[in-house]
């Protein structure tokens, strides 16, 4: 049977000594088989390591730059919405294997981060490369820099996503400056919906039901734009169904590499609908999980909900559906809807229509099939104890670790401006 890995639920922090288990493949380690050269910049939240061995660096990246951790605590004017959130020394910036800054200021990162971007790119642009930008933006806590803070009608979450529009804007303009667009594959997505808990800063899930952490429509139905002047119509919308997973196979099949067959792949070959040559895509169907709870699966237009829960969402919001309080509940009979004409979740089908039974039951058929081929991995997260001295820090014999870690800080990149 095929295996998976399963980090657990959350992402690592620091101190936490393990991270994604080494016998998984990133996309980076898979690409510099077929030649490529790989940068990334911005977080990593599959783990550090006590030897920085689960760090970009030592996964596949031939550079790195960034901040790998969610900012809060970050030595900046940020909203930070935590009651009780790390010291300033928990925001450091990693060159590589060096700590260049910490604490941080984000306010100044994401001029470092185009800058890093553009070097990279002028680096490589005569060789085929990958470039993977995990940004910040707009996972809270939400910062602006000085150039676009108070600059949107959207107050603070606006002003960071505009902070990200000119830093996407500026990579992209710097692909056709080096005059390598037509033959650069951009991907442009995001990996879950809004923290509803966090109401104007959290962001909006427009009209799906539910936000993060949960698997309504809300939480995991994302925007993706997909990018390349010479091959991808400009300005077309496909309906089709596509998953992150989907990216892997995909981009492998593009560079001309063949996948590891001893590593199962969730993902398919999205070529011809991104080109254009098919309407349709390969994927029919999506499983969807919490840990190991399979909540949800999806078949076609009709997703079938076996379990349910809130999540990020505080008692206010107007669907209780969501709150952080409706913990985990079984569905029996299972809440079936139609995606194509009910998007939000509202009207569960009838199961006494004989149709409507019929299809459940092919659902309930996929995801019987689907578990015959799932074999966990041994959980990551917070199954070891956590020590304060493992914190990474610039400063190794100082104490106590995080506020005593200091070093220089990213100030330079303000000229920028």
């Amino acid at each position: 049977p095929s295996s998976r890995s399963e980090t657990g639920m959350g992402t690592f922090n620091a101190q936490n000594p393990l991270g994604m288990l080494l016998s998984e493949i990133t996309l980076g380690q898979a690409l510099k088989t077929g030649g490529y050269a790989t940068g990334m910049l911005g977080k990593w939240h599959l783990g550090l390591g006590l030897k920085y061995q689960y760090m970009p660096f030592n996964r596949g990246f031939d550079s790195y730059y960034g901040l790998p951790l969610i900012p809060i605590g970050c030595s900046s004017n940020v909203y930070n919405g935590a009651a009780n959130h790390p010291p300033p020394g928990a925001c450091m910036i990693f060159e590589n294997e060096t700590i260049v800054s910490q604490p941080a200021d984000v306010l100044n990162l994401d001029a470092a981060y185009v800058e890093e971007a553009k070097r990279f790119i002028t680096a490589n642009g005569d060789r085929p490369f990958f470039f993977y930008f995990a940004a910040h933006h707009t996972h809270m806590p939400q910062w602006a820099s000085p150039t676009f803070q108070n600059t949107t009608h959207r107050g603070l979450y606006g002003d960071s996503l505009a902070e990200l529009d000119w830093s996407v804007g500026e990579i992209l303009d710097h692909l056709t400056e080096e005059g390598i667009q037509n033959r650069t594959l951009v991907i442009f997505t995001s990996d879950n919906g809004p923290a509803l808990g966090s109401l104007d800063l959290g962001g909006e899930q427009g009209p799906f039901k539910c936000g993060k952490g949960t698997t309504y429509e809300g939480g995991v139905r994302e925007p993706a734009i997909f990018w390349w002047p010479s091959v991808i119509n400009p300005g077309g919308i496909s309906q089709a169904l596509a998953s992150t997973l989907d990216i892997f196979p995909t981009v492998l099949n593009l560079a001309g590499v063949t996948p590891n067959k001893s590593v199962a792949l969730d993902g398919y070959d999205i070529t011809d609908t991104l080109t254009g040559k098919s309407e349709d895509s390969p994927r029919t169907e999506m499983f969807y999980y919490s840990g190991k709870v399979l909540m949800a699966a999806r078949s076609g237009a009709f997703k079938a909900h076996f379990w349910t829960m809130g999540s990020h969402c505080k008692s206010t919001y107007h669907d209780e559906d969501c709150w952080d309080e409706t913990k985990l509940l079984y569905q029996e009979p299972p809440l079936l809807f139609n995606l194509n004409r009910d998007p939000k979740e509202r009207r569960p089908l009838k199961l006494s229509q004989s149709l409507n039974e019929k299809i459940l039951q092919g659902i309930i058929s996929l995801v019987k099939k689907h578990n015959e081929t799932m074999t966990f991995g041994p959980a990551q997260i917070d199954t070891v104890p956590h020590d304060p001295n493992d914190f990474p820090c610039c400063s190794p014999s100082c104490s106590p670790r995080p506020s005593c870690c200091k070093c220089k800080s990213n100030q330079n990149y303000l000229e920028l401006f």
